[in-house]
């Protein structure tokens, strides 16, 4: 999962992606009721999780400071399509270990804004992943880049430590 610049090294353990309709029951004298739909509402993602190791509070600063900013930007989920998000809230639920945080979020999406494309060059070289279970970081270290180039060349990718047989990863 990636929001704008903040990757998130594990996803989190639950994600709740809701899609609603606007819908109005408007009463009819004598007629009983009919229903009015007034479109799709925007879409609102929660999810819970833990970051941990020795830098889990620096870790969960970062994602704060994004949450702090307000700005909107392009959030990337797994098995769902990019979409611009606003932060909403961000919560520190517990410690239960000095080397585990947990934590909650929730955005919203964004519809005023489009997600636009990141920035390539005419010209792209592609690796292929030979194997399942292959993760970006391998790639980087074979490749002379940085994990952080290669996220921003590939938003489809929404598992960095998990890519599939047959993927394309598009090359700096």
């Amino acid at each position: 999962m990636k929001f704008k610049d903040f990757i998130w090294s594990k996803n989190p353990e639950t994600l709740d992606i809701s899609i609603t309709r606007d819908i109005k029951e408007l009463p009819i004298p004598f007629h009983g009721s009919v229903m009015q739909d007034y479109g799709e509402q925007k879409r609102i993602i929660k999810g819970e999780g833990e970051f941990s190791g020795k830098r889990c509070m620096e870790t969960y600063q970062k994602l704060a400071a994004l949450f702090e900013s307000g700005e909107s930007g392009v959030l990337l989920l797994p098995n769902f399509p990019a979409l611009i998000a606003k932060p909403v809230s961000l919560s520190y639920v517990a410690v239960t270990r000095p080397d585990i945080l947990r934590y909650q979020f929730v955005f919203w999406e964004d519809s005023r804004n489009s997600v636009a494309a990141p920035e390539t060059s005419q010209f792209c070289i592609h690796v292929t992943v030979k194997e399942d279970g292959e993760n970006v970081w391998t790639i980087a270290q074979k490749e002379h880049t940085t994990v952080e180039e290669l996220l921003r060349l590939n938003p489809h990718i929404v598992w960095p430590s998990y890519l599939t047989k047959g993927m394309q990863v598009t090359l700096p």
